[in-house]
Protein backbone atom coordinates (compact mmCIF):
# COMPACT_ATOMS: atom_id res chain seq x y z
CA UNK A 1 0.00 0.00 0.00
CA UNK A 2 2.89 2.39 0.68
CA UNK A 3 4.11 1.99 -2.91
CA UNK A 4 0.62 2.57 -4.30
CA UNK A 5 0.47 5.89 -2.46
CA UNK A 6 3.55 7.10 -4.39
CA UNK A 7 1.80 6.50 -7.73
CA UNK A 8 -0.76 8.72 -9.48
CA UNK A 9 -3.20 10.06 -8.51
CA UNK A 10 -1.70 10.25 -5.00
CA UNK A 11 2.03 10.98 -5.51
CA UNK A 12 2.83 10.92 -1.78
CA UNK A 13 6.47 11.00 -0.76
CA UNK A 14 7.88 7.48 -0.30
CA UNK A 15 8.57 6.68 3.34
CA UNK A 16 9.87 3.14 2.80
CA UNK A 17 13.66 3.29 2.20
CA UNK A 18 14.76 2.55 -1.37
CA UNK A 19 15.93 -1.03 -1.73
CA UNK A 20 13.48 -2.19 0.92
CA UNK A 21 10.30 -1.23 -0.92
CA UNK A 22 7.82 -3.10 -3.11
CA UNK A 23 9.76 -2.59 -6.38
CA UNK A 24 12.83 -4.16 -4.72
CA UNK A 25 10.84 -7.33 -4.01
CA UNK A 26 9.47 -7.46 -7.55
CA UNK A 27 12.97 -7.81 -8.99
CA UNK A 28 13.60 -11.08 -7.08
CA UNK A 29 12.46 -14.68 -7.40
CA UNK A 30 13.03 -17.94 -5.53
CA UNK A 31 15.82 -17.90 -2.94
CA UNK A 32 16.77 -14.32 -3.80
CA UNK A 33 13.19 -13.23 -3.03
CA UNK A 34 13.29 -14.95 0.36
CA UNK A 35 16.62 -13.31 1.23
CA UNK A 36 15.42 -9.86 0.13
CA UNK A 37 12.14 -10.28 2.02
CA UNK A 38 13.96 -11.27 5.22
CA UNK A 39 16.38 -8.33 4.88
CA UNK A 40 13.46 -6.00 4.23
CA UNK A 41 11.60 -7.11 7.36
CA UNK A 42 14.75 -6.75 9.48
CA UNK A 43 15.66 -3.35 8.05
CA UNK A 44 12.16 -1.91 8.38
CA UNK A 45 11.95 -3.25 11.94
CA UNK A 46 15.00 -1.14 12.86
CA UNK A 47 13.45 2.10 11.59
CA UNK A 48 12.30 4.83 13.96
CA UNK A 49 8.69 5.70 14.58
CA UNK A 50 5.59 3.87 13.45
CA UNK A 51 7.37 2.12 10.58
CA UNK A 52 9.75 0.37 12.96
CA UNK A 53 6.97 -0.46 15.38
CA UNK A 54 4.87 -2.00 12.59
CA UNK A 55 7.72 -4.24 11.37
CA UNK A 56 9.66 -4.90 14.58
CA UNK A 57 8.23 -8.38 15.20
CA UNK A 58 7.37 -9.25 11.60
CA UNK A 59 8.24 -12.80 10.60
CA UNK A 60 9.14 -14.38 7.29
CA UNK A 61 6.55 -17.08 6.58
CA UNK A 62 7.89 -18.11 3.16
CA UNK A 63 8.29 -21.88 3.44
CA UNK A 64 9.90 -22.84 0.13
CA UNK A 65 10.89 -20.00 -2.20
CA UNK A 66 11.77 -22.44 -4.96
CA UNK A 67 8.05 -23.03 -5.38
CA UNK A 68 7.56 -19.82 -7.26
CA UNK A 69 3.86 -19.58 -6.43
CA UNK A 70 4.55 -16.75 -3.99
CA UNK A 71 6.82 -14.85 -6.31
CA UNK A 72 4.52 -15.32 -9.29
CA UNK A 73 1.61 -14.06 -7.15
CA UNK A 74 3.65 -10.98 -6.27
CA UNK A 75 4.51 -10.36 -9.91
CA UNK A 76 1.01 -10.91 -11.24
CA UNK A 77 -0.59 -8.76 -8.54
CA UNK A 78 1.84 -5.93 -9.19
CA UNK A 79 1.45 -6.02 -12.94
CA UNK A 80 -2.29 -6.48 -13.14
CA UNK A 81 -3.43 -4.86 -9.92
CA UNK A 82 -5.89 -6.37 -7.50
CA UNK A 83 -8.32 -8.96 -8.80
CA UNK A 84 -11.50 -7.50 -10.17
CA UNK A 85 -14.94 -8.66 -9.20
CA UNK A 86 -17.20 -9.99 -11.95
CA UNK A 87 -20.02 -7.70 -13.01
Amino acid sequence: MAHERTQPPFRDKAFIPAGYDWPALLTKDGDALEVQYRKTLEHLGRQHGMLGIAFRKAQNKIQDPRNSAGSSRISSTASSGPPSTPT
